[in-house]
């Protein structure tokens, strides 16, 4: 018998668990155990997902090093803007045309902030009776239509 909750049925014809060890003898391992065991991911595998850090900070320099050596020679073999446009990659016009702008203040005007309450008031009873006398709405959805506050 295996404790605590149950997964799945084993070839032992008893129920297994996520740590499952059987009671009846406690030298007996439940015989799924190593199966599960198998399964976990090596140390090289936890290595690569940066999980399981490198052995010592000796190797984790010489790694870095390796690192940025390739990336140096990568960016030194960088093709050139030649290559790229027979590559047709890069493609210049011919032509460009260049004009002067005047200087100007690029603010942006706020007419909203300039409103009293009386211009509010006016809009939104304005936009009421546009909503219940101009506006095509379906019968059905006229009671989903919202009113603002007079």
């Amino acid at each position: 018998m295996c404790l605590p909750a149950p997964v799945s049925n084993t070839s032992h014809g008893t129920r297994c668990f996520s740590f499952c060890f059987c009671i009846q003898d406690k030298l007996t391992v439940c015989p799924c155990v190593p199966r599960r065991l198998s399964q976990r991911p090596t140390a090289e595998e936890l290595e690569q997902r940066n999980i399981l850090q490198a052995k010592n900070e000796a190797d984790r320099r010489l790694e870095r090093c390796e690192i940025k050596r390739r990336l140096t020679r990568k960016l030194s073999q960088r093709p050139t803007v030649a290559e790229l446009q027979a590559r047709k990659i890069l493609r210049f016009h011919e032509y460009v045309e260049c004009t002067h702008a005047q200087d100007y203040d690029r603010r942006a005007d706020k007419p909203w902030t300039k409103l009293t309450p009386a211009d509010k008031a006016a809009i939104r009873k304005e936009l009421n009776e546009f909503k219940s006398s101009e506006m095509e709405v379906h019968e059905d959805s006229r009671i989903y239509t919202r009113f603002h506050r007079p």
